[in-house]
C-alpha cells in the first residue's frame, strides 16, 4: 500500500502538507470471498504482494469506507510503476477481503472541552500575518538561542514569506528576509565560511503535492553594500525539498548537505551533496543519491555514536514508515541503522526531534505519528512516541499519549522541576470539528506523563517549538497557524502564536 501524503511538517496540500486526494465517486463492486481454506491462501498471497515494497497493514487501520475508497488509489499507483513479475491479486476481492475484518468506525481519545494547563499557566498571543492575502501556511519555526542571536525563524510555504521574529523586551517583531517559492524548512549556518550568517532553505516547488523538478536548495546571504538579503540557488530541478542541513561529513574543512527530497509518487531521494568548492564566493556541489526511497521529510545532525563525525536521522513517510540512522564512516560513506519501523504503511508518520529525555547523557527521539491526508481518517493509533537509546538498534519504543493528528514536538522544563516535559500540536483533514490542537506533557515520574490541553478550536498547526522567548527562565512555546481553506469560523488571519510561559518564580 502506498499512501499519499506528504507530510514535516511538515506539509498538508503542503509539507509537514500532503498529496491530498479527492474521494473516489464511486464504489467498486464488493465480493463475497469463497471457503476459508482459499481465504487463507488469498491472505497469503497478500501478504506476499504487498510485502514486496512494504509492511502489510493490518485490516483494522482503516475503517471499511476507508478501504473502499483506498485500494482503487493504491492499485492505480501500482499501474504506474515499472513492470513488475508479481501476479497481482484481483482488485474487487482485495476490497473485500480488508473490508470484511475492518471496523465500520474508530473509537477516538476523548476531547477535552475545557482547557487545563495544570501547573503552569500559559497566556496566547496571536501574532497576525504581515500584509500578506494568503491564508497562513506556516512550515516551519526554528528557535536560534545563542551567545550572539536569539531569533525565531519561519518560513510560510503559502505565501513565500521567509523571516525572523526578534523579542525585544519581549514583544514579537518581524523582519522578512527573503520571498521565495514554497519554503518548507530554514537553517542558520555559515556556509560560505565568511564568519556571516547564511540561511539554508529548502523550498517545496509547489504549494501542492505534485510529481516535478521545481524543488530548490537555496542559500540566503546579506549584501553589505546594498543592505539586502540575496538568494542563491544552490541545487535546483528536484522534486519537492522538505528539509536540507549541512555539516562537514568528509572532514575536508567545508560544509557538506543532506538533502530530503520529498517528492510524491514517482519522486523523492535522499541527497548528498557534497562541498567542491574552490572558492568561498563560488559554492558548487557535487550530488550523488544516498536512499532512492522516497517521503524523506526529516534531517537530524547528529555525532549519534560518538565518534567525532557528523551522522544523521532521516524519517522517511510515504509507504515507508521508517526511521534510519546514516552513521558516518568516512569519505562520504555512510552505514545505516533502522532506529524504528512503525508497525503498518499507513502510520502516518509526521515527526522527529533528538531530545535526551531520560537525562542519560545520550540522545533519544520524540516521534508523532498522525498524519490524516492519506485515508482522510482520524485514527485511534494517532500519537506521541518516546523512542529510548539504549546502546542499540532499534531503539525501544515507549508510547507517551495517544493524540488525534498528532504532528510536531518539542520539550522543556516547562514546570520548572528539573525534569523535562513535552509539548505537541496537531493538524489534520477535518477543519469543522474542534478538537485538542495544543498539549503540554507534565513528566511525573521517568517516563510517566500527564496531558494538560492548552486548545481546544478548530485550529490546524503543523509545527511547533519550545525556547525561553522573553528570557525569563523558563520556556515559552510558538505554534505555526495553517489555514488550507477558508472558513466561516475564521475571524482573523492568526499566522502563528506564542504562548507565554507564566509560571510563578520562587
Amino acid at each position: 500500500m502506498r499512501s499519499d501524503r506528504f507530510c514535516h511538517f511538515l506539509f498538508l496540500v503542503m509539507l509537514t502538507a500532503c498529496g491530498k486526494q479527492e474521494p473516489l465517486a464511486d464504489k467498486p463492486a464488493e465480493v463475497t470471498l469463497p471457503a476459508d481454506s482459499h481465504f487463507q491462501e488469498f491472505h497469503a498471497e497478500i501478504q506476499n504482494f504487498c510485502s514486496h515494497c512494504h509492511r502489510c497493514p493490518d485490516p483494522g487501520v482503516l475503517t471499511k469506507e476507508a478501504w473502499r475508497m483506498q485500494i482503487p488509489r493504491e492499485y492505480a499507483h501500482f499501474e504506474q510503476a515499472p513492470g513488475s513479475s508479481l501476479r497481482v491479486p484481483p482488485q474487487s476481492e482485495v476490497i473485500q477481503y480488508f473490508v470484511s475484518q475492518a471496523p465500520e468506525h474508530h473509537d477516538l481519545p476523548k476531547q477535552h472541552a475545557s482547557p487545563d494547563s495544570g501547573p503552569v499557566r500559559f497566556r496566547k498571543q496571536v501574532i497576525p500575518q504581515s500584509g500578506s492575502k494568503a491564508l497562513p501556511a506556516i512550515s516551519h519555526l526554528n528557535w536560534i538561542d545563542t551567545n550572539s542571536s536569539h531569533e525565531l525563524f519561519l518560513t510560510d510555504m503559502g505565501s513565500g514569506e521567509t523571516g525572523r521574529i526578534r523579542f525585544d523586551a519581549g514583544q514579537p517583531e518581524y523582519e522578512p528576509l527573503a520571498k521565495l517559492k514554497h519554503p518548507a524548512h530554514i537553517e542558520r549556518v555559515d556556509l560560505n565560511q565568511d564568519q556571516q550568517d547564511d540561511y539554508l532553505i529548502a523550498d517545496l516547488g509547489s504549494f501542492g503535492p505534485e510529481d516535478h523538478n521545481r524543488g530548490t536548495v537555496s542559500l540566503l546571504t546579506f549584501n553589505k553594500k546594498t543592505h539586502s538579503w540575496q538568494t542563491q540557488i544552490l541545487q535546483d530541478h528536484l522534486g519537492r525539498v522538505a528539509d536540507a542541513k549541512a555539516a562537514d561529513f568528509d572532514a575536508d574543512g567545508d560544509l557538506d548537505l543532506i538533502v530530503a527530497e520529498f517528492g510524491w509518487h514517482k519522486t523523492g531521494r535522499l541527497l548528498y551533496l557534497e562541498n567542491i568548492s574552490h572558492a568561498k564566493d563560488e559554492l558548487k556541489f557535487e550530488l550523488r543519491v544516498l536512499d532512492i526511497r522516497h517521503g524523506a521529510s526529516h534531517v537530524l545532525i547528529t555525532d549519534w555514536n560518538k565518534d567525532g563525525r557528523p551522522d544523521f536521522i532521516t524519517l522517511f513517510s510515504q509507504e515507508h514508515e521508517i526511521i534510519v540512522a546514516f552513521l558516518n564512516e568516512g569519505n562520504g560513506q555512510f552505514r545505516k541503522e533502522t532506529i524504528y519501523q512503525a508497525p503498518d504503511p499507513a502510520y502516518g508518520s509526521s515527526s522527529i526531534a533528538l531530545v535526551d529525555l531520560d537525562q542519560d547523557d545520550d540522545l533519544d527521539l520524540l516521534y508523532t505519528n498522525g498524519d490524516t491526508m492519506d485515508s482522510f481518517e482520524l485514527r485511534p493509533s494517532h500519537s506521541l512516541q518516546w523512542l529510548e537509546n539504549k546502546g542499540e538498534f532499534p531503539l525501544t519504543h515507549h508510547p507517551v499519549a495517544p493524540l488525534t493528528g498528532a504532528y510536531c514536538a518539542t520539550h522543556g522544563d516547562f514546570d520548572g522541576d528539573g525534569d523535562i516535559d513535552l509539548a505537541a500540536c496537531t493538524m489534520t483533514w477535518d477543519y469543522q470539528v474542534p478538537r485538542n490542537t495544543i498539549v503540554w506533557y507534565e513528566q511525573l515520574s521517568p517516563g510517566k506523563f500527564l496531558a494538560h490541553p492548552l486548545d481546544y478550536s478548530m485550529g490546524q498547526h503543523p509545527v511547533i517549538t519550545a525556547g525561553d522567548f522573553d528570557g525569563d527562565g523558563d520556556p515559552d512555546l510558538a505554534v505555526g497557524n495553517f489555514e488550507g481553506r477558508e472558513t466561516d469560523q475564521r475571524d482573523k488571519q492568526e499566522w502563528f502564536s506564542i504562548w507565554w510561559n507564566e509560571r510563578p518564580v520562587n
